[in-house]
């Protein structure tokens, strides 16, 4: 009998029922082969081009893959197989061949070929396509800084058979930044489900509330409103059929996930920034003998927005003065409890990258208010501060920010809405200061951030010398030069300070002894490589 079969005699047999959980009841996990995740908030749809937040491409990721997956080994990037068997690099660092794995397929059985992948790259880069992942593709030969196809200019996209395909980008590039953005983060859809819906029209789709069609290791089966989203296993997964057999995603407020731990209805939290555990659960958590408590510096950050849009927060001499006023010792000691780390950049300490001669800005009010004097700073003007609710930590730096603003006569009130909400203020240049916070690339590359016009310019500011340092990085494909780049990008961020970068929190997650295989990724605790999940009974 093979394994498969093994399984499929089991559940049968023995845990059917175990496997029928009524909705928005979840029992225990009593069995191996039912997992219970936990996250935060609920995702706002699961669509693998446009979901607008860590949570929805948590659960995407479930069922949608691209070609690679990306890890950290020893302090190196490493990828490993995903919907692509094999990849090549051509010596010219412009030419990428990848071969789709023989046995990859849609969970209706149709084969990914290389016409989805296609079909996926003539979609995001559609100038009518509400898209976040123009940025991943905008190396690629024929499209704009902003990952879209210019009128005239053929596209660098070879298709070599059914299951293989060329990419070609505009000049030669860092491997390893390609292959992170492109062979990582661009998710494959399907044509023979999508290719018929106009571009205009594709973000509204139900498909992407309803994605019954992935290609991942697990399919979707329902989502429950804001209790929780339900996956099963796909025997047929090319990479091998998952063990655990179903997966909960359940949506948990932070000041709940302790108790859930402790009642084993939960197995694994999400992680840096959409699953943690609470400060002040977290001695209790690694008391727990049924849970390892996982603890590692997270690639990402906190930070502050300034919306250069209004022209109060325009001079640098007052963004300086906030980042003296913000007491981020107070909040990384305390606050935190010691796990974090007062920040620097939007290159943080754990990625190669990291310049280490760009010191912080130091709390030192009386330099905070001379400098606001000095900018002619209207002390009677009142700003807002934007908070999104759900990271409760977050939430908490916001009472100390304002006060410490206050305390150098920035007159400061906080407004607070849920994610989607403060998104959309971000986007429309609806705010003064706004609290947001970086899962983090491996990749140096912060184009999208910022960059004049980048997707993810929250500050919607644009100082060309950072522009050109940008676009130099991602044309250099010499990693020693690349390194030069950036370490003059970092100093030109710290001076100009378009965000007060505030600090760097560890990631702090439980996983379930009875758990193996559940693993660290590049993005700091979320594990992608859900299939390779093993559960014991309790």
């Amino acid at each position: 009998m093979t394994q498969r079969c093994r399984w499929r005699v089991f559940v049968v047999a023995v845990l059917a029922a175990a496997l029928v959980l009524p909705a928005g009841t979840l029992a225990a996990p009593k069995s191996q082969l039912v997992v219970v995740a936990g996250m935060w908030s609920p995702p706002n749809n699961f669509s693998p081009i446009n979901t607008d937040s860590s949570y929805g491409y948590y659960c995407v990721r479930f069922m949608f893959q691209g070609m690679l997956e990306t890890r950290i080994e020893n302090n190196q990037m490493k990828f490993v197989p995903a919907l692509a068997s094999r990849w090549e690099v051509g010596e010219d660092r412009q030419t990428f061949r990848f071969t789709l794995h023989p046995r990859a397929a849609w969970h209706d059985g149709r084969p990914v070929t290389a016409e989805d992948v296609l079909f996926t790259v003539m979609t995001i880069t559609d100038p009518r396509t509400q898209t976040n992942r123009g940025a991943e593709l905008a190396t690629i030969a024929g499209l704009t800084a902003g990952g879209k196809r210019v009128e005239g200019q053929p596209l660098g996209f070879r298709i070599l058979g059914p299951k293989s395909f060329e990419v070609r980008t505009k000049a030669p590039v860092d491997p390893q930044m390609f292959l992170e953005r492109f062979g990582g983060n661009v998710y494959i859809i399907p044509r023979h489900i999508l290719g018929a819906v106009p571009p205009a029209d594709l973000a509204r789709h139900p498909f992407f509330l309803n994605p019954t069609v992935g290609n991942g290791p697990f399919k979707f089966v329902q989502y429950k409103t804001d209790q929780f989203v339900e996956f099963v296993a796909n025997d047929a997964y090319h990479n091998g059929a998952p063990q655990v057999r179903r997966v909960f995603v359940r949506i948990i407020p932070p000041t709940t996930m302790l108790a859930q731990l402790e009642r084993q209805d939960l197995d694994v939290s999400a992680g840096f920034g959409i699953g943690e555990i609470l400060i002040e659960d977290w001695e209790r958590v690694k008391a727990m003998p049924h849970v390892r408590a996982v603890s590692i510096p997270a690639p990402g950050y906190q930070f502050m927005s300034f919306n250069f849009a209004r022209d109060y927060l325009a001079d640098k001499r007052v963004r300086r003065a906030m980042a003296h006023a913000i007491n981020r010792p107070l909040i990384v000691n305390q606050l935190y409890r010691g796990e974090a780390q007062i920040a620097e950049g939007p290159i943080p300490p754990s990625n190669p990258y990291f310049n280490k001669n760009v010191k912080p800005w130091a709390y030192d009010p009386a330099r905070a208010r001379a400098l606001l004097q000095e900018a002619g700073w209207d002390f009677n003007r009142t700003i807002i501060l934007r908070v999104p609710t759900g990271n409760i930590l977050r939430e908490r730096s916001a009472d100390i920010i304002r006060e410490n603003l206050v305390a150098v006569g920035i007159k400061t009130e906080i407004q607070k809405s849920d994610f989607p909400t403060h998104l959309s203020a971000l986007y429309a240049k609806n705010y003064d200061l706004a609290l947001v916070g970086w899962a983090g690339p491996t990749d140096p590359d912060v184009s999208s951030q910022f960059r004049t016009g980048g997707q993810y310019n929250f500050t919607h500011h644009s100082i060309p010398q950072m522009d050109q340092l940008l676009d130099e990085g991602v044309r250099t494909a010499d990693p020693a030069k690349r390194r030069a780049i950036y370490d003059r990008f970092q100093e030109l961020f710290a001076d100009e300070l378009p965000y007060v970068v505030l600090y760097y929190p560890n990631g702090r997650a439980a996983v379930a002894r009875r758990m193996s295989n559940v693993l660290y990724d590049v993005a700091g605790l979320y594990d992608y490589q859900t299939y390779t999940w093993v559960a014991g009974t309790q």
